[in-house]
């Protein structure tokens, strides 16, 4: 009798012993419906702003919205343009929709050790760097500032690390920054470059900021 390959694999993943590597394409809805609901979060999210004033980037979020199309996003460029405003408050919401938990990670805190209150119910001491290998979406906000991890005196790049488990487990990655992609080459190496392309959706921020 052939063995049920559909039922194996389903157990071998229960049992932790493999993980199935997926296509990731969501959409919530006509490019017009992403519009709207863009905003309408956008505006209700963050009332900092002055006035709300729909930027030429935003565009490209709106694109992705309608077809993630296998890809994260990379948001870089210019401070006070809405770059941590969309990835701490609307993709949220946006994953919410979906069912899905979205927990971005401020650089900074990449080393640091997950407050009692934050973890999840029966969760270990762990580190923001920990969720960020393990969850289905990483997400780090303001790439760049974030200091060296130091393991028992070796030191290495956190953020390569949450690659090296993206690319192996083929997960969207979320970011914003302030870096150039000369920076982000300078600092992660050229290997970065290519996973980023890869792993994520590139959307340039460029022009004065909206907040006075």
């Amino acid at each position: 009798m052939k063995p049920n390959i559909s039922q194996l694999m389903a157990q071998m993943v229960g049992e932790g012993h493999i993980k199935l590597r997926e296509r990731w394409s969501w959409s919530w809805g006509t490019h017009e419906q992403c519009d709207r609901l863009f905003r309408q979060i956008f505006r209700e999210a963050d009332s900092t702003f002055d006035r709300y004033e729909h930027l030429p980037e935003y565009a490209g979020i709106i694109d992705w919205m309608t077809a993630t199309d296998d890809k994260g996003l990379l948001l870089m460029g210019d401070c006070g343009r809405g770059k941590s405003v969309i990835l701490n408050l609307v993709l949220p919401v946006l994953f919410r929709m979906k069912n899905r938990v979205f927990l971005p990670v401020h650089a900074q805190d990449i080393g640091k050790e997950i407050p009692d209150g934050q973890r999840c119910y029966g969760q270990p001491p762990t580190t923001y760097l920990d969720r960020l290998l393990h969850t289905a979406f990483p997400a780090i906000d303001e790439l760049g500032v974030e200091p060296m991890i130091n393991n028992y005196g070796e030191k290495s790049e956190g953020f390569n690390l949450v690659l090296n488990a993206a690319e192996r487990y083929h997960r969207p990655v979320f970011l914003t920054t302030n870096l150039t992609e000369e920076q982000i080459y300078n600092r992660y190496g050229e290997r970065t470059i290519d996973r980023l392309t890869h792993l994520c959706r590139t959307i340039h921020f460029e022009g004065e900021s909206l907040r006075k």
